[in-house]
């Protein structure tokens, strides 16, 4: 099969073109028949070629032809080039075909992620379709989309079938935990969280495989744990339970990528309890050079609100000052390369890949402001695919050489294969194209939102400035008077700031301003 004919495919087939069923020629039943048999005696890849040959021969045997090629894929360990098989069985619309491919769902979830699959697995298959461990991967697909589409119980009844022993529970109770709390549902939604962070090591405890592969899953393990420890800690907060938040807050590593925005959460758990000074004790750790590769504007919108919240107007236009002159660069570079690349999701995608391959300390403020999501898992185990990918091309070669194939037609598998793991390649660059791009619209939207809530504060600043000029003893609102003494814990040390920064000592700095503020 040429390129240009598999192009055709790739581009049409994949809105589900299916073959009528009529009786298959004897050569490519003859080549089915023998696929099975070498599928049987443990020589995967030939009986993925031979399948590869039926198809060529007669086109009516394509469904049970694909579902064969899948299958041995999976087996030969290469499960990226089994996802386009996988995929193209799905349209066939033959249940035969559909259910025996169905039996590796969780195991191509496992290897290739579930965004490429779950769309597919949403339009082709129904619940019926699944052996019992498999239809945790279809309810996981459902589940996510609905919660994705804002439909929380919807999710939850999704999540609710899904078994505890599969290898996405995990994942599951951290989704199902986040739907509950969006439902209000918050005893429900804490119980997902604690059982999450208990569950999280087994994403990689029981790995058996490369150690390359089981350190990334040790790294996604850790990020779990702690996005779960934020759930919880979150969930107190909606419950105005806030003393007990900060004691979750505090049991996430400041060496986990998530602690940055945690600290930043702790510090509006402190400004909702108006203690003022233990916020921007918070707030202040960001100013260290270990926290230096963070952006974030809500940090100084919430630093110019403790200030004014304080009535300390000169420290406050100066938080003012400073965040025009930090955030309105990037903004506009960040705004300039989402108009020029609207239809281009390969640069958002070759864009967050250079700011990982930067420092993350990096003075490049594109790249900077790309801190803020492609450091996280999602982005980085999409391009980890990459590699993964070269990997089963290599692996496909010596495959091929090991296990002869069939002269004729079929003779042209590994190529074919070559073009499969072609796309495959493409589909990770639109689908981290696609995560840059949106990332970069969300935060630049959020950049947005905060310039105008420094406006907002540097109106009310001038005004209160005013009142304090012309009326000599200004009276604030209730809400923005005074600034309640933070209290210590037990289990806590405060740090007053002088200036300095030390790691062991970040997130816990308390500064000691009084508050001008009149209480008339």
């Amino acid at each position: 099969m040429t390129k240009k004919s598999l192009t055709f495919l790739l581009a049409l087939s994949l809105f589900g073109a299916s073959h009528a069923a009529r009786a298959a020629t004897p050569e490519a039943a003859s080549f089915l028949s023998q696929a099975q048999q070498f599928y049987g005696s443990g020589q995967y890849f030939r009986a993925a070629r031979y399948a590869f040959a039926a198809s060529e021969a007669d086109t009516s045997t394509s469904a049970e032809a694909y579902a064969w090629i899948t299958l041995g894929l999976v087996k030969a360990g290469l499960p990226n080039a089994a996802s386009y098989f996988f995929v193209r069985t799905l349209q066939t619309g033959q249940k035969p075909a559909i259910q025996r491919v169905l039996t590796v769902t969780q195991d191509l979830l496992d290897h290739v992620g579930a965004d490429i699959l779950r769309k597919y697995l949403i339009r082709h298959t129904t619940y019926d379709d699944y052996n019992s461990v498999n239809r945790n991967a279809y309810l996981y697909s459902l589940g996510k989309d609905a919660l994705l589409a804002g439909d929380a119980p919807r999710a939850v009844g999704y999540f609710n079938g899904i078994r505890p022993g599969t290898s996405l529970w995990p994942y599951v109770l951290e989704l199902r935990g986040s739907a509950q709390a969006i439902s209000e549902k918050n005893d429900a939604a804490l119980a997902d969280f604690k059982s999450c962070q208990e569950r999280a090591t087994a994403i990689y405890s029981t790995f058996e495989g490369d150690l390359a592969r089981k350190n990334q899953l040790k790294r996604e393990s850790d990020d779990l744990r702690a996005r779960c420890i934020a759930g919880e800690a979150r969930t107190l907060y909606q419950m105005e339970r806030f003393e007990d938040a900060d004691r979750v807050y505090d049991r996430i590593s400041k060496y986990s990528f998530v602690w940055p925005d945690i600290l930043f959460e702790q510090a509006w758990n402190s400004f909702g309890r108006m203690e003022y000074n233990r916020t921007l004790g918070k707030l202040v750790s960001y100013k260290s050079p270990a926290l230096s590769f963070v952006f974030n504007s809500e940090i100084d919108v919430l630093r110019a609100q403790s200030y004014l919240a304080l009535c300390l107007y000169s420290d406050s236009n100066d938080v003012i000052n400073e965040f025009n002159k930090k955030y309105t660069k990037p903004g506009e570079q960040v705004k300039n390369f989402v108009e020029k690349n609207q239809g281009n999701l390969e640069a958002f995608y070759q864009a967050g890949k250079g700011s990982l391959r930067d420092s993350l300390y990096t003075e490049n403020q594109f790249n900077h402001f790309l801190n803020r999501f492609v450091r996280g898992p999602y982005f980085q185990n999409l391009v980890a695919l990459e590699k993964e990918i070269a990997g089963e091309s290599s692996a496909a070669k010596r495959l091929a050489a090991q296990q002869g194939g069939v002269s004729g037609r079929g003779a042209g598998f590994p190529g074919f294969l070559e073009q499969v793991l072609s796309w495959r390649y493409k589909t990770v660059h639109l689908l981290g194209g696609n995560f840059v791009k949106n990332s970069m619209v969300d935060y630049y939207n959020t950049l947005v939102s905060d310039y105008e809530k420094i406006a907002f504060i540097k109106l009310e600043m001038l005004k209160r400035a005013k009142d304090k000029l012309l009326y000599k003893n200004p009276v604030v609102e209730d809400r923005m008077r005074g600034n309640v003494k933070p209290s210590r814990r037990d289990d806590q040390y405060y740090w007053s700031f002088n200036g300095e920064f030390w790691n062991d000592e970040l997130g816990d700095y308390v500064f000691g301003l009084e508050s001008e503020c009149s209480h008339g």
